[in-house]
């Protein structure tokens, strides 16, 4: 049974993905520890793959135009990447 559930959007043919090497992404976890958010966003260093139990969590697989593939495939998250910058009390 997988762990926590992300979904993304990948913008080329999903045959196209690097799998079962590191790759950033942007991913959103479904099922965030804090009931105030549906869902949190980051970026992350990441392995995919198509296969649903090669690695511990599951990943749903959205297409530019956000149709969801028939099957979820897995990731295992390496490393969050903090990208996003920081707006709370930034002054630019």
């Amino acid at each position: 049974m997988a762990g926590k559930e992300f979904d993304t959007f990948f913008l080329t043919d999903p045959e196209k993905i690097p799998q079962e090497q590191e790759i950033e992404m942007i991913l959103r976890d479904l099922s965030p520890g804090d009931r105030r958010y549906k869902y949190r966003s980051f970026f992350a260093k990441a392995m995919v793959s198509d296969l649903e139990s090669k690695y511990p969590d599951r990943l749903w697989v959205r297409l530019g135009r956000g149709q969801l593939l028939e099957k979820p495939w897995s990731v295992k998250v390496l490393e969050e990447l903090k990208k996003f910058s920081d707006v709370e009390g930034g002054t630019s």
